[in-house]
């Protein structure tokens, strides 16, 4: 046992331990001290009781044996020898047993982990990344958060946020289709108001033929002999404006990749 009065020892430090010994001591609040992964002690404790039913059974089986040994007469000093050496292999054995099933329950808690972390990584990836910008954008402008509110929220710092909010602004864009269900020459297909890099306003035309050339891949004809998607982008205004005062027009295919 450790010096410390609070400290409990571990199965590493006394690899002698037996089954039932381990049991007694984790039921006693001296559980290996590993990380409180959930249902691990639970699942630990219901290996060990299910291998301590088994060596009792077996414990039995063994009294019987000696019971109708001793009816043949006294237990000599050589079957006492064997009988050491068995409860000594029983030891090493449970002692083994009970390191293969810690260890088995720590590997998987670990690789849960592994996965937990990379699912959690691949939904901030898709989510909330691409959409950062306008996420802080919006929450300044249209809720009113202070700054500080925001990076403490994201858990980012203030200078980052005001980079952010300096580098963005609001835009609408329309997504026109050629020769829509509605009839020929370009039919409206979605309008929205969104946030880009102040300088880059097309990635908002590049990212809605993105979205919608994956939801209708029949479109998706690099050989028209003319444009078949086109979006408009104007800067944000309280009011309706018209096609020419677009800041930029972007069609799909390009005419001069054509």
């Amino acid at each position: 046992m450790s010096s410390e009065p609070n400290e409990q020892a571990t199965p590493e430090e006394h690899p002698g331990w037996t089954g039932p010994e381990l049991v007694r001591r984790m039921k006693a609040g001296g559980t290996p001290r590993l990380e409180p992964y959930e249902g691990l002690r639970e699942a630990l404790l219901g290996i060990l009781d299910e291998w301590e039913r088994t060596r009792r059974s077996e414990q039995a089986k063994a009294r019987a044996t000696y019971t109708r040994r001793a009816d043949r007469g006294p237990i000599t000093p050589k079957m006492q020898q064997r009988a050491v050496e068995q409860m000594l292999a029983e030891g090493e054995a449970a002692g083994k047993y009970t390191g293969t099933a810690i260890e088995g329950f720590v590997a998987g808690a670990a690789l849960d982990r592994l996965r937990n972390a990379g699912r959690a990584r691949r939904e901030w990836e898709n989510n909330y990344k691409p959409w950062q910008a306008e996420i802080i954008y919006n929450a300044r402008h249209l809720a009113d958060v202070p700054v500080p509110d925001i990076a403490a929220e994201l858990n980012v710092s203030e200078g980052y946020v005001y980079r952010v909010l300096r580098t963005n602004a609001a835009y609408e864009y329309r997504l026109d289709v050629r020769d829509g269900a509605p009839g020929p020459g370009w039919q409206s297909f979605e309008a929205a108001d969104v946030v880009a890099p102040i300088d880059e306003p097309e990635v908002i035309a590049h990212r809605a033929i993105e979205e919608y050339l994956a939801a209708h891949p029949e479109h998706a004809d690099h050989e028209a002999d003319e444009p078949r998607l086109r979006v408009l982008i104007w800067t944000a205004a309280a009011e309706e404006q018209p096609d020419e005062q677009a800041v930029r027009t972007v069609l799909w295919p390009d005419p001069e990749d054509q």
